[in-house]
């Protein structure tokens, strides 16, 4: 795309001289895991205030291949103003999907860093080695950091393959209710089908595609199409056709979610769910710190939830008690759960 001033993203060899600076630090990657729009933002943000943790900001993906030099030669802030300044020339001040505001702070999923560096947005043999310098480079730079704070809905049902190429990873599950992650997921779709989308460009810009930049612009031709056409249609046509396949994936998803949870040893995983850590956020958040053996460097009383427990569009509570049934027969689990 298109920018108002060259930002000075790094090319890819800047960080070449300092990687043995990393080259005995231990990746120790904490794993939220959730279906997106389930309430792994609250989460992270809670657990990344609590204990000394690093984690992926936008100032970290996006100039990635500068990090260690700039954290030798100081040159963290002047990067982290040029991307403010970007975002601000942009139009950008929030997602679009949600109010969460957007800044060189603004945590986000590895799996855009991932899909940077290869043809997938969740961890797999080809691209473990990118996670596991990530990890090590983010500790690094990070003041204090015992482990780094990961999350990447995409990788929902992936986290005993994960287990296997990091040993010593924790993953924290947290769910919500079904028809709310379903509600909040159509919600996102339509906002991202809704006039022109600079934040999620600038993410997508970097995409590795198998055709290169043919692809990509491929890629933005059909998206422009599809928001033209629902600009003159209207919301409900566009519900109406992804209902079923939304709500397919999050069967999916659900499933994906319950069976690598019960397959996990006992010692890798903490599990909650969106309403419980809501209701009693201390409580979870001091559990969290014997599970992953880490003090608390911001106290748990300082986390005030701000639930959203948002409204369910008229369609969607007509086909909830349909939705439920539907789920309950294909995962056991959710039988005779009060989901919240």
């Amino acid at each position: 795309m298109k920018m108002p001033f060259d930002p000075g993203f790094p090319r890819p060899e800047e960080d070449h001289f300092y990687l043995s600076q990393i080259r005995d630090v231990v990746a120790r990657p904490v794993f939220i895991m959730g279906l997106h729009r389930s309430g792994t933002t609250f989460l992270y943000d809670s657990v990344a205030r609590c204990f000394p943790m690093a984690n992926l900001s936008l100032y970290h993906l996006f100039y990635y291949h500068r990090l260690l030099k700039n954290h030798a030669e100081g040159g963290e802030a002047r990067d982290r103003q040029t991307l403010n300044q970007l975002f601000r020339r942009m139009g950008i001040t929030d997602r679009k999907l949600d109010s969460v505001y957007v800044d060189d702070r603004m945590v986000e999923e590895y799996g855009w860093m991932l899909r940077n560096h290869s043809y997938s947005m969740k961890v797999t043999e080809r691209n473990r080695t990118v996670l596991d310098e990530m990890c090590r480079k983010l500790q690094y730079v990070t003041p204090g950091a015992q482990a780094v704070l990961l999350k990447n809905p995409w990788d929902t049902g992936n986290a005993r393959q994960i287990l296997n190429w990091f040993p010593n990873a924790r993953f924290i599950y947290i769910t919500r209710d079904p028809i709310y992650i379903l509600n909040s997921q159509m919600n996102a779709m339509l906002s991202l089908l809704t006039g022109s989308q600079p934040f999620q460009t600038l993410l997508v810009d970097n995409f590795k595609m198998p055709f290169g930049k043919r692809s990509l612009q491929g890629l933005y031709a059909g998206w422009k199409a599809v928001r033209g056409v629902k600009a003159l249609t209207g919301n409900r046509p566009f519900e109406t056709v992804l209902r079923p396949f939304i709500a397919a994936a999050v069967g999916h998803e659900l499933n994906n979610y319950y069976s690598d949870l019960e397959a996990l040893p006992p010692e890798s995983v903490y599990a909650l769910n969106y309403q419980s850590f809501n209701d009693r956020p201390q409580e979870h958040l001091q559990e969290l710190a014997e599970f992953l053996n880490l003090p608390f460097v911001t106290p748990p009383e300082a986390i005030i939830p701000h639930p959203r427990k948002g409204h369910l569009k008229p369609h969607l509570q007509d086909y909830e008690a349909h939705f439920m049934q539907k789920l309950k027969r294909r995962i056991p689990q959710l039988a005779g759960q009060n989901q919240a």
